[in-house]
């Protein structure tokens, strides 16, 4: 699957993951745990707690974003290994990410990829050292919240496991800045994620309906055809 147009679509899918329902309404918890702060400490991060809390948000991110690029090239290289067989592949990939799209838009029910199987440490471990193993636990845990939009990137990385790996990082970004720049924001953001919590099903159905667009599109192989004029225009001369 080709196209530098995916990669938005990547990062995309990580900023609606972000405002899923698994997510969004627990990030003050997440916020607090990794930086061994107290909710009331959130809502005035400055100095070093600041630079504290920036480190931690870090490290977490660096966690589930480990784990997405390792399980992204896994994918490219079963893609990769298909060789001929990749158009077949494609159509497959078309398919299940229009049934992923349908899902997120509210037509039909998939018990398991709506469930959550939440891991927490047992004890309080504030700090890069406690952020890291939470970030890689939340990237296992959490996957079948985000399911149906994780799987249609991962199945946008059958193409090589450098393809898939760089397409799940670009997702963990979409992912993992929001949660940086509200450990470092919080209290200025508060009126902005409810806007985003009161909405969260009307932009998961505006995803869900681009995703399947972008599934019809590879199943009937017009995919390609419509990102090759986009490919130009970042190829560097030689």
């Amino acid at each position: 699957m080709s196209g530098i147009a995916l990669y938005p679509v990547a990062f995309a899918a990580g900023l609606v993951s972000f405002l899923s329902p698994c997510v969004l309404p627990l990030l003050p918890g997440y916020l607090s745990y990794i930086s061994g702060s107290s909710l009331e400490e959130l809502q005035d991060v400055s100095g070093a707690q600041s630079r504290r809390m920036l480190v931690t948000t870090l490290f977490f991110v660096m966690g589930f974003s480990l784990v997405f690029s390792l399980l992204g090239s896994a994918f490219g290289l079963v893609g990769d290994a298909l060789g001929t067989n990749r158009d077949t592949a494609e159509r497959v990939a078309g398919v299940v990410i229009i049934l992923m799209g349908l899902f997120m838009m509210g037509l039909g029910n998939l018990t398991a990829l709506q469930r959550e199987s939440r891991w927490m440490p047992n004890s309080r471990k504030g700090g890069p050292l406690g952020a890291l193993p939470l970030g890689m636990a939340f990237a296992v845990g959490w996957t079948p919240c985000i399911g149906p939009i994780l799987a249609s990137i991962y199945m946008l990385s059958f193409s090589s496991p450098g393809t898939g790996a760089s397409l799940l990082l670009v997702y963990s970004l979409g992912l993992g800045v929001p949660f940086i720049v509200s450990g470092l924001l919080f209290s200025k953001l508060t009126n902005t994620l409810s806007w985003f919590k009161r909405h969260s099903v009307m932009i998961h159905r505006i995803s869900g309906g681009l995703l399947v667009v972008i599934g019809v599109l590879l199943f009937t192989g017009r995919w390609t055809t419509l990102v090759a004029p986009l490919q130009g225009l970042f190829q560097l001369p030689i």
